[in-house]
């Protein structure tokens, strides 16, 4: 073959074998991908042979990261999908469960926005979201009598009252009826809380939050229990919707999931200070963490989980007006509605997170005016707590 000329060298990429061996996974921002033959090609498309397609479809990215959710589960052959974020996760185990005309059980007190996408698409879809405690198992023994619900969706600890639910007896009312259960599993990450080993079917993470863990991403992940369930059906959905990871969200999610360990130890270390020096401050009202004996879910959390969390609330005694001071005077402590990240998260859920929430709602859940989130992060414990208390004089 002729020497090519000067364009066509500098529009292609040709594939070939590099003596490279990269000590971190590199970053392929190929939209597409190619075939060495056509007899390859065919057998990928038909699914004999593994193989990526089209960034849309499956990534190298998204692939490692997935193996390594799958391979932090306790119970075995499991399948894990990243999607473009939480809801994107969210919103495709629905649409991959619900029909219009279905009804589903949902936790009172849970993420602002996932309320919200249920309030708003229940009307728009026709299916029915029943909100209940789903503490009271005989409530919820009740409701699965009066109604035949296809999900119940849990998430625990809660957002933002830090409670925590009992995942193999509502997974056992749940299956006795027929229903499949989704647990929202941010706040403790599969390191410190596994709910597909306590019997529920699919496992949500905003890994945006704690497994990214710089804030340098959005993203979200599913682990289903039904491996076939989620090789096709999820899978299709999220090739269909293209709401797949990107490849540098997934490649720094990676990076960011190599210190989980260190950094899930640290925050809950750090919360347990901070929350300890809170139950005793004058101008607090009440304090939920898990951690804390005095937290009336403390014992099953301790059985459930095995770390509480990186991630606080606590209730000012003058409620809203003192909520929004403490916001105002704050230095270290950062006013941002997200979580999960190396410095220390604060905001206010009535006024933020949970605004779009009708009040009625919220506050039957206990998420009142004068309620503050806290994302605990790595910093020096004292540092936080003489910044909190500053704030609060």
């Amino acid at each position: 073959m002729s020497k090519k000329k000067t364009e066509t060298l500098l529009s292609r990429d040709e594939p070939k074998e590099r003596n490279v061996h990269s000590h971190i996974a590199p970053l392929y921002l190929s939209s597409t991908y190619i075939y060495p033959s056509v007899d390859e090609a065919q057998e990928i498309f038909k699914g004999r042979k593994k193989g990526h397609i089209y960034g849309r479809w499956s990534h190298p990215n998204a692939e490692l990261v997935e193996e390594k959710l799958e391979a932090m589960q306790a119970k075995k052959n499991t399948k894990a999908l990243l999607f473009s974020s939480g809801m994107a996760a969210i919103a495709a185990v629905f649409q991959a469960l619900i029909k219009p005309g279905d009804k589903i059980l949902v936790q009172g007190n849970i993420y602002g926005t996932t309320v919200d996408y249920l309030n708003h698409f229940s009307a728009q879809t026709g299916f029915e979201s029943v909100f209940a405690d789903l503490k009271k198992m005989n409530e919820v023994e009740a409701l699965f009598k009066k109604h035949k619900f296809k999900v119940l969706y849990c998430e625990t600890p809660s957002n933002p009252t830090i409670a925590c639910y009992d995942l193999e007896k509502l997974s056992s009312i749940a299956h006795k009826n027929g229903a499949k259960v989704i647990v929202d599993n941010t706040f403790a990450t599969p390191l410190l809380q596994q709910p597909l080993n306590l019997r529920a079917d699919f496992e949500i993470d905003s890994s945006t939050k704690f497994l990214n863990g710089h804030g340098t991403g959005i993203s979200g992940a599913v682990i289903g229990a039904d491996k076939n369930f989620m090789e096709k059906d999820l899978w299709k959905i999220r090739k269909l919707n293209g709401s797949i990871i990107s490849p540098m969200d997934a490649w720094l999610l990676n990076l960011g999931m190599k210190t989980l360990s260190v950094r899930m130890e640290k925050h809950c270390s750090n919360a347990m200070k901070v929350a300890e020096y809170l139950s005793k401050h004058k101008a607090v009202k009440s304090i939920n963490y898990l951690g804390l004996k005095s937290h009336p879910d403390h014992k099953l959390a301790a059985k459930q989980m095995c770390g509480f969390g990186g991630v606080l609330s606590f209730e000012l005694k003058d409620g809203y007006k003192a909520a929004l001071k403490l916001m105002k005077h704050v230095k270290l402590c950062h006013l941002t509605a997200s979580l999960g990240t190396t410095d220390t998260l604060i905001q206010h859920p009535a006024s933020m997170s949970h605004y779009f929430v009708p009040k009625k709602q919220r506050e039957e859940f206990g998420i009142t005016d004068g309620l503050v989130r806290l994302s605990v992060g790595l910093e020096n414990a004292e540092d936080i707590i003489e910044d909190l208390g500053r704030a609060m004089r």
